[in-house]
């Protein structure tokens, strides 16, 4: 069993917040680009190594998380405790998705099929605060 049970993704915001970049995971369908934080990385270098790698693209992301929350993926796992960092980009730049992982961009209040359902109602919250600054 893993002793750093720590991940970190990226919420990839269109700049007028109404889109946001996603991946297409094998079994926990679409979800913003992240995963493990590696040793030696801190959750904000994890969530940047792993939008680099999951879409080709690299950004500077926020300083702080905009959300953290504990998931379970399955009974028999510990908990996972997963940073969400967020930033802004033109939804034209191209993607170089992984290999069997086509990254895509969707409307944040659409209905997308991901896993973890509270994260989509969380992205869609905070992009709504950030239109409203």
């Amino acid at each position: 069993m893993d002793p750093r049970p720590l991940a970190a993704d990226v919420w990839v915001f269109s700049p007028d917040f109404q889109r946001i970049l996603v991946v297409q995971h094998r079994w926990r369908g679409l979800v913003p680009p992240g995963g493990r934080v590696e040793p030696g990385e801190t959750p904000r270098e994890g969530a940047i190594r792993e939008l680099a790698e999951e879409t080709g693209i690299e950004l500077l992301i926020a300083d702080r998380p905009a959300f953290a929350a504990a998931r379970s993926y399955r009974s028999d796992w510990t908990a996972t405790l997963n940073l969400s960092y967020w930033t802004t980009a033109d939804p034209t730049t191209e993607l170089v998705p992984e290999d069997g992982q086509p990254a895509r961009w969707v409307d944040v209040r659409s209905d997308w099929r991901t896993f973890h359902k509270p994260d989509a109602t969380a992205i869609a919250r905070f992009a709504e605060q950030q239109r409203t600054y």
